[in-house]
């Protein structure tokens, strides 16, 4: 059984403590980084990473996501099984963009510790879970998960309206403008406002085709428009965060 790691922790101790847990519980796991490069406390790019990674994985999967700048907090600990996977973590946002949910448990375990549930809590019912223990027997079935505020991008007029959705490593700064309701030809160049920025920008086929420093759009892997410079960051050009306004003229 694949158990899959997302959290914010780095090249850090507390990954192997994670690790240590899950190979005591179920020795015959088979545990999976996708990343722990996360940024820092940012829920948004763990619901991207969730949303751009875990589908690849085969049925049955068992996603462990911890992003948790609530940790010890009132904030929930949440089981939640889709058609494919089975998902589990802090309630904070992370699984926003998870689809064909059958069944949301909130979890009721206690913690060794009040600020490592990673290891404590979500890390041995990741084994477990891998062991073949049903996620009911895990805590109380819920209604619903914490999902960002994340507005749907919209056409307004002659522009395309959305947001930034996330930073990725690389600083490209990540919007929720799906390529379908784009209408831009290779090469055109359009007017993007990015919170209170304004600039002019070429619209390419990937970030190769960008001039030097170039700030240009593009669609990236995931099927979202994206700002980019080649070889550079787009997120430390523009000074962005993430949940800026993005408009597409």
């Amino acid at each position: 059984m694949i158990i899959t790691l997302t959290t914010d922790f780095g090249d850090s101790e507390y990954v192997g403590a994670m690790k240590g847990v899950i190979y005591s519980i179920c020795p015959k796991a088979n545990v999976v980084d996708i990343s722990h490069w996360v940024r820092k406390f940012d829920i948004r790019h763990a619901a991207y990473v969730v949303l751009s990674t875990t589908p690849y994985f085969p049925r049955g999967t068992i996603h462990c996501v911890v992003v948790d700048p609530g940790v010890g907090t009132e904030r929930r600990g949440i089981i939640v099984k889709t058609k494919e996977h089975i998902y589990l973590g802090p309630d904070n946002g992370s699984f926003s963009f998870l689809t064909d949910i059958r069944k949301i448990i909130e979890i009721q375990q206690g913690s060794k510790s009040m600020t490592f549930h990673g290891r404590d809590v979500f890390a041995p019912i990741a084994a477990k879970l891998a062991c073949g223990y049903e996620i009911e027997e895990f805590g109380e079935e819920i209604k619903d998960v914490k999902k960002l505020e994340i507005k749907k991008a919209l056409k307004e007029g002659g522009a395309v309206v959305g947001e930034v959705l996330c930073i990725d490593a690389f600083g490209n700064a990540i919007t929720n403008i799906c390529s379908e309701i784009l209408n831009l030809g290779i090469g055109e160049t359009v007017k993007v406002t990015v919170g209170k920025k304004k600039l002019d920008a070429r619209f390419l086929e990937s970030y190769g085709f960008g001039d030097g420093e170039e700030l240009i759009i593009t669609v990236g892997s995931s099927g979202f428009l994206e700002l980019a410079v080649n070889k550079g960051s787009a997120s430390a050009v523009l000074g962005l965060k993430g949940g800026e306004k993005v408009v597409v003229r």
